[in-house]
């Protein structure tokens, strides 16, 4: 970054050894601020032998990159990089970009956008996250909104014994009352929320994220826990999440006198709620106009199906759009992960277009004196009236 002409680069950490970068060019001082986020860390890279390439092994390949972390999130942390970079070079910026690359992300943000919301050197007016956006086509939405998480364990309690008592006394099997709630949560369970057509999209309960029960052979299972990930939506509550969980565990008590369960929030984990961005906010218009440039289609608005760290920053008071990078999620967090190259460059010049459209607001009309006729069997040349699109 510093080779590119960033400055100031500086770099802030909660932990030693898990440090965030922030690097800035622009103004300073004067007009609007656009800070372009990107996380650095990514999940393990899991059984290695499932790999076609190596998962630290970058490897271009008809036209993709290979490698642990390609779609999420580096293509769109080197797009955003070169994004700034270029509006550098041209000198058409009236404000300031920073680039704040986080340590941590998928593992909650504690050392990342956790930390760093709020510091004075990584505030903003907004914020543009770059997960991606792809599903089974590229660029499939503009995130106005992504979910949230709250993780709960449910827990069922029974007899602990030796088990080859279990048809001589009475007898409550934990694993096989869990098993029940398990199913019926999985037909039934459906929390509420508020629906809002600008931001499409519902909660998703993802059940038997965790699992585990009994002791071992020859002992007759005593507790059982599976875990629960919600994925919540703007509008929701941690307090409604809870209470329709809990209303829902007492019918089920009420239909089995012998069922003893409970579920309580997990640590850290509790909640971490959605995030959403007016569908008018200049940002947005921003990000549309460079979306129609660049791939010459509307994008529609959308809802980030993950959690991202749109989150913290919303809270922090920013503006910010919590989606919209190259990659698909289809292909995060699992083997032979990669990126369409296309896409990587496609990402920086609608990084690029976004910050100028922003940070220097749209053109003002430009007066044309009334053209000359055309000549005979020409065609009457016109230059475009956006001097963004035209710098860019």
């Amino acid at each position: 970054m510093s080779s590119l002409g960033y400055s100031p680069v500086s770099t802030h950490s909660a932990a030693e050894d898990r440090p965030n970068l922030i690097g800035q060019v622009g103004t300073r001082g004067s007009g609007r601020t656009l800070v372009l986020n990107g996380h650095l860390d990514t999940k393990p890279a899991g059984d290695e032998s499932e790999w076609e390439t190596g998962p630290y092994d970058p490897v271009l390949r008809d036209g993709r990159l290979h490698g642990l972390g390609a779609t999420d999130m580096k293509a769109a942390v080197a797009a955003m990089i070169h994004a700034g970079a270029a509006l550098l070079e041209t000198g058409a910026l009236d404000g300031t970009i920073k680039v704040v690359l986080t340590a941590d992300e998928e593992a909650g943000s504690r050392f990342g956008a956790r930390f760093l919301a709020g510091h004075p050197d990584a505030a903003a007016d907004a914020v543009l996250v770059g997960e991606p956006t792809g599903m089974e086509e590229p660029w499939a939405y503009l995130a106005v909104a992504s979910r949230g998480i709250s993780c709960f364990r449910v827990t069922t309690r029974g007899t602990q014994m030796h088990s080859s008592l279990s048809d001589h006394v009475p007898s409550v099997n934990a694993s096989v009352k869990l098993a029940r709630v398990l199913s019926c949560m999985a037909a039934e369970f459906r929390p509420r929320y508020p629906a809002d057509p600008r931001v499409p999209g519902g909660p998703t309960v993802n059940l038997g994220v965790t699992l585990s029960g009994g002791v071992y052979f020859g002992v007759y299972p005593g507790q059982a826990e599976f875990g629960i990930d919600v994925r919540t939506v703007p509008g929701m509550t941690h307090d409604r999440l809870r209470g329709d969980l809990e209303a829902f565990l007492d019918r089920l008590r009420d239909e089995d006198p012998e069922l003893d369960v409970s579920a309580e929030p997990v640590p850290n984990l509790d909640w971490f709620p959605p995030s959403a961005i007016d569908p008018d906010h200049s940002l947005v218009a921003a990000a549309q106009h460079a979306t129609r440039t660049v791939l010459g289609r509307e994008l529609p608005l959308g809802t980030m199906p993950a959690f991202t760290d749109g989150t913290h920053w919303h809270l922090a008071g920013m503006a910010c759009i919590p989606a919209l990078g190259p990659g698909s999620l289809l292909r995060a967090h699992r083997a032979n992960e990669y990126v369409v190259v296309e896409e990587a460059l496609e990402a920086a010049r609608i990084y690029a277009l976004t910050a100028l459209r922003y940070l220097n607001g749209p053109p003002s009309p430009v007066e044309h004196p009334p053209p000359n006729p055309p000549a005979q069997g020409g065609r009457e040349q016109r230059q475009s009236e956006d001097p963004a699109l035209r710098s860019s």
